[in-house]
């Protein structure tokens, strides 16, 4: 893996940059824009980041590289959401998520985008974005929401509507899905609802603890929306092979996660090979247990 950094606008943006290459002739970008000067408004440091990002684009990336997902930090989601809006629709159409998650530097707003080269991206008829090279399809979707009466029914209609559409792409839930955030307005409130929902769609999927869980992010995470309590991204890997996916355990220092205790403890990793794709690690919990994945 290689990683540089890189300031722009008069030093008022720093730009990281992690690039690692596949042997299938694809390399993968994670771009991560923040602010330095802080004293700036939204409307400032927004046009800044707007401005970096496309001085890298041009500047840094190789010509094919598409993006592939990008997600927004903003400090007020509410009053900050459309005006990111106004410069993503006259952009070209990647998966977006957009979650309230002040930066921890003080700033107003951060992006991260994921790019990869060689590949071609299209958007399915039920809003999925597919991307294909050599004879792995991938599919992203982010900022998925609905509004119904409260958190539980809310992620059950999510996993649902997301089960129907890997169906759609001959897809899997148990199978194909690689990783997937939840974000989760007044989490201490309302996260006891996506555990439940979430554990009983994964039954109806063979998602058990005698098989395996899908790697997850659970944490606090508004929408724009007051109404919306769960907002949920996802990823998805279409012709992995049996053995490509190993499923990290340490039963000998770790408890499971399916454990109900309240007790610290270790949700198991996932990692991927040829391609290489690792699964980051953050902060979850679930039922009555603290999880880092």
């Amino acid at each position: 893996m290689d990683y540089i950094k890189k300031t722009y606008t008069d030093k008022a943006i720093e730009v990281q940059i992690s690039s690692f290459a596949g042997k299938g002739g694809v390399t993968e970008y994670h771009v991560l824009l923040t602010i330095t000067d802080r004293t700036l408004p939204f409307s400032g440091q927004l046009q800044n980041i707007q401005r970096a990002y496309v001085a890298v684009i041009q500047e840094v990336l190789p010509d094919d590289a598409t993006a592939v997902f990008r997600r927004y930090f903003l400090s007020d989601a509410a009053n900050q959401a459309d005006l990111v809006m106004v410069w993503e629709c006259e952009n070209s159409y990647c998966p977006l998520s957009i979650v309230e998650q002040a930066p921890l530097n003080g700033s107003k707003i951060a992006m991260w985008t994921w790019f990869q080269t060689g590949i071609t991206v299209e958007t399915t008829k039920n809003g999925m974005s597919k991307a294909k090279h050599n004879r792995y399809t991938q599919y992203w979707t982010g900022g998925s929401c609905n509004r119904a009466s409260n958190s539980e029914y809310q992620t059950r209609l999510l996993l649902n509507d997301y089960v129907l559409q890997l169906t759609e792409q001959g897809c899997k839930l148990a199978n194909d899905c690689i990783r997937t955030w939840f974000f989760v307005q007044n989490v201490d409130v309302n996260y006891a609802g996506v555990v439940k929902a979430r554990k009983e769609v994964f039954i109806t999927q063979d998602l058990t603890e005698k098989t395996h869980y899908i790697s997850s992010t659970g944490i606090e995470g508004r929408h724009a929306d007051p109404n919306v309590f769960v907002q949920m991204d996802t990823y998805a890997v279409k012709g992995l092979q049996t053995g490509q996916i190993q499923f990290l355990y340490a039963p000998t220092h770790l408890n499971p996660t399916y454990c109900t205790n309240p007790i610290i403890i270790i949700k198991p990793a996932i990692a991927i090979t040829a391609p290489k794709i690792y699964v980051s690690v953050v902060t979850d919990r679930e039922d009555n247990c603290v999880l880092y994945e």
